[in-house]
């Protein structure tokens, strides 16, 4: 792919330097981040002596339109639009200007959130993260963290734009969103691969607290999201147990559970000493062992392996013969013997 020879005016891209587009121009830069910001409109390099130069790398996780970008100083205007934005710096200052009142912003300080907003502003040379949010979802998944009823009124005022601290007592977001766009950086070179990650969910999450903070961090919620939490488990686990037949993969543990890859991982460490994936491979062996033992005449190996959701008989007597130190045919057998 040709790529235009930076000058080292700008700062790094906080992911996807390897694939970054390079733009010379203000048209060019608008054109390619309205795809994130729909409403951006009459950019104006401020550069010193003319000297624009833009680049970015963007992304689709999922249906969240993510774009890290960096650019010399420029101008600019934003029209009505439907996108709701969040916006990172990770390097810079600049201010937004939107119905009279001024927000600025400044790396390791504070993001701004914008949703559908009008108005104008500008920057310095400047490299930042910006995503679409989808404001029904992110209040679908602040009341999943909360144990709040999926039917219950909304949590957040998602239509006015404000500015949102980085650091929330040792908390830096700068920190926690730098990590999720390292992840992002991973995958830059194959997107196609990022749905499988459900890193959009992590965003979602880390933005539920940055809007409200001491809503998920106080002593009081945490105790309600620890008591949630176990509830949670319990229903992954009588998701499990009713679909052990049928494939069971990660993404579905954590769409039944609403809790992102982590979070799942910590609570089954915590409750059953294991990973999720290994707890449901239990599962299904101690489901096949009850049938082996109480197999009929007829009965194959292979049948009860499918059954249990093994799509390998090999594998299944393998993972079966260190379970419960016997190949399945033998116990089996056993059964028919009697």
């Amino acid at each position: 792919m040709y790529r235009k020879k930076l000058s080292g005016l700008l700062p790094p891209l906080v992911f996807g330097g390897r694939s970054a587009k390079i733009d010379d121009s203000v048209m060019e830069m608008q054109d390619r981040l309205n795809g994130v910001m729909s409403g951006l409109q009459e950019c104006e390099s401020i550069a010193d002596h003319g000297r624009f130069q833009h680049q970015s790398c963007l992304l689709n996780v999922n249906g969240m339109k993510m774009a890290a970008t960096a650019s010399t100083p420029v101008r600019f205007k934003i029209n009505q639009n439907e996108d709701t934005t969040l916006m990172i710096p990770f390097y810079g200052q600049g201010n937004y200007i939107i119905d009279g009142r001024i927000f600025h912003w400044q790396s390791g300080v504070n993001a701004l959130f914008l949703p559908n907003c009008t108005g104008s502003g500008q920057n310095s040379v400047w490299s930042a993260l910006m995503f679409d949010i989808d404001p029904q979802k992110l209040e679908e998944i602040a009341r999943s963290m909360l144990g709040i009823d999926q039917y219950s009124q909304n949590i957040f005022d998602l239509h006015a734009p404000r500015k949102l601290s980085l650091q929330v007592g040792r908390l830096s977001f700068e920190m926690v969103f730098r990590q999720l766009a390292h992840l992002l950086d991973q995958f830059s070179l194959q997107p196609e691969l990022l749905n499988q990650t459900a890193i959009d969910d992590y965003f979602y999450r880390n933005l539920a607290v940055m809007l409200k903070p001491g809503l998920f961090l106080d002593e009081s919620s945490a105790t309600s999201n620890r008591k949630y939490a176990r509830r949670l488990l319990d229903r992954i686990c009588d998701y499990v147990q009713s679909h052990l037949s049928q494939p069971i993969t990660l993404t579905a543990l954590e769409r039944v559970s609403n809790m992102s890859a982590r979070n799942l991982h910590y609570a089954f460490l915590k409750r059953y000493n294991t990973t999720p994936m290994r707890w449901v491979r239990t599962e299904r062996l101690t489901m096949a062992h009850n049938q082996l033992t109480s197999a009929s005449p007829g009965t194959t190996v292979t049948a009860i392996a499918l059954s249990c959701g093994f799509t390998k008989p090999a594998t299944f007597a393998g993972y079966y013969k260190q379970h419960f130190g016997e190949l399945p045919s033998t116990t089996l057998a056993r059964a028919l013997a009697r």
